[in-house]
Parts: C-alpha cells; sequence; structure tokens
C-alpha cells in the first residue's frame, strides 16, 4: 500500500468511508499513519468525518476521543468535518458535498487553538 504512495503524481492520502474517526477505527490507522508520515513527508493527509472537530474529536469525553486522537490528528493536514447533509447539498463547493461541512487546516488549527479554514494553495 506504501509504495502506491511514492508515485510523484499522487498528491497524499485521503482517509473516509467507515468514519475514520471512529475510535477503533482511530487506533487501528495511528501505526499505518506513522508508517506514511516516516515514508512520504511531502504528502498530505486529508481525512472525511461525519464527527465536528471541536465537539466530538477535540473535547474531553467527545464521543470520538480518546488516548490517540491527538497523535491522530497531529499527522493530519485537512480535516473535513460534519455530516453530509441532503438538504445542504452544494456541488459548486470544492472537496465537500454539503455547506455545513468545513475544510480545515489542522496543523494551523491545532498550532492556535482556533478552527483555521483550509485555503487551496496557488
Amino acid at each position: 500500500m506504501l509504495d502506491a504512495l511514492a508515485h510523484g503524481f499522487i498528491n497524499g492520502l485521503t482517509l473516509l468511508g467507515g468514519e475514520p474517526m471512529e475510535i477503533e477505527n482511530q487506533r487501528a490507522l495511528v501505526p499505518f499513519l506513522r508508517r506514511v508520515r516516516a515514508a512520504y513527508p511531502e504528502k498530505d493527509i486529508w481525512c472525511y468525518t461525519g464527527s465536528t472537530l471541536e465537539t466530538d474529536i477535540l473535547a474531553e469525553g467527545g464521543r470520538n476521543r480518546c488516548e490517540v486522537t491527538d497523535e491522530f490528528l497531529s499527522m493530519l493536514d485537512v480535516l473535513v468535518d460534519g455530516a453530509f447533509i441532503e438538504e445542504l447539498k452544494d456541488i459548486t463547493l470544492r472537496f465537500r458535498g454539503s455547506s455545513n461541512q468545513r475544510l480545515i487546516d489542522l496543523p494551523a488549527t491545532l498550532r492556535s487553538g482556533a478552527v483555521v479554514p483550509w485555503t487551496e494553495q496557488p
């Protein structure tokens, strides 16, 4: 699997489906993400979750918070949070399906302590 990331035309890795932020999934993904980061530090890692960063993931007692959450988050570049809501569907949005979903620059957010929106680099 890691060898597939070696190609120059592959910019990174995206975690989605099966809810990556479920506690069991975080625990299983952390060792894999360590290997990805060690082998390909220049590749972006995105994660899509139906959970919300502040209430479900970062908050003590949040439903997606466990002993590996901070390390898991530290290895992500962009977190797309929020459940897809059909009534808020907007096909003009980039990298997300509904307007309630946020593209979060996770390293900047973790440094500042406030959500920093991700912006596409030219």
